[in-house]
């Protein structure tokens, strides 16, 4: 039991289709099955409900329990659930975006880190500036004063030089090509680089978290990758 004091853990973006469900499931179930933590998932996404049918269709092809509470909830009093579940759970987290400002921004009044997760993919970065804004608004309405915000690299495939220049142009503040100025992200270094191994992970209940504890690791989630 929280004692009104669960952790409450987002993974946002105002884009659809940039990793954030994969890296949310995937890391509520470590700290569910590894860690024991008592873990409530909220799919707040208000396009597409992939955490909420991914508990569905597990537990339709296996019979079995899924092994955290998942709550579908893409509305604007978010903030109002969030904390009456910190009361009665160890670690919320949050799988929001899809492009609802509104939701997103309810979803940080209790949060102590965002992990932004975007593809090495022009369109991705450019929208990688309105979520950053609409966090940095979000953060005045804290209620926790404020959060640890980081941008995650997500999909990245090292065949190609994509990510390497991603990195760079994320980190170093200038455009390689055109010169021009842009904004300088806090990038974690872990990467979730494998794919179609995260595809095939949904609907299960995985012993392979792949990269994600190596995220987790970095951004104080848990201790380090292994520890149970």
């Amino acid at each position: 039991m929280a004692n009104g004091r669960g952790e409450v853990d987002v993974v946002g973006a105002l884009k659809g289709g940039v990793g954030k469900t994969r890296f949310a499931m995937l890391a509520a179930l470590r700290l569910a099955t590894v860690d024991g933590e008592d873990v409530h998932y909220i799919d707040g996404d208000s396009v597409s409900q992939t955490g909420n049918d991914w508990l569905k269709d597990y537990e339709r092809e296996t019979g079995k329990t899924f092994p955290i509470k998942v709550t579908r909830h893409p509305f604007d009093d978010l903030d109002e659930l969030v904390a009456d579940l910190r009361g009665k759970h160890d670690r919320i987290i949050i799988d929001v975006g899809g492009g609802n400002p509104g939701v997103f921004a309810a979803a940080l009044v209790h949060a102590r880190k965002l992990i932004v997760p975007i593809g090495a993919d022009p369109s991705e970065v450019r929208r990688l500036r309105s979520t950053w804004k609409a966090a940095q608004t979000a953060s005045a309405d804290s209620e926790v004063g404020g959060f640890d915000a980081w941008v995650l690299l997500s999909r990245t495939d090292h065949a190609t030089t994509l990510p390497g220049e991603y990195r760079e142009m994320l980190t170093s503040g200038r455009d390689a090509a055109s010169g021009a100025e842009l904004p300088v992200y806090p990038l974690l270094t872990a990467e979730m680089r494998k794919r179609v191994a995260y595809q095939r992970a949904y609907k299960t209940v995985p012993t392979d978290f792949l990269d994600v504890p190596s995220v987790m690791a970095e951004v104080g989630m848990i201790q380090h990758v292994g520890v149970r």
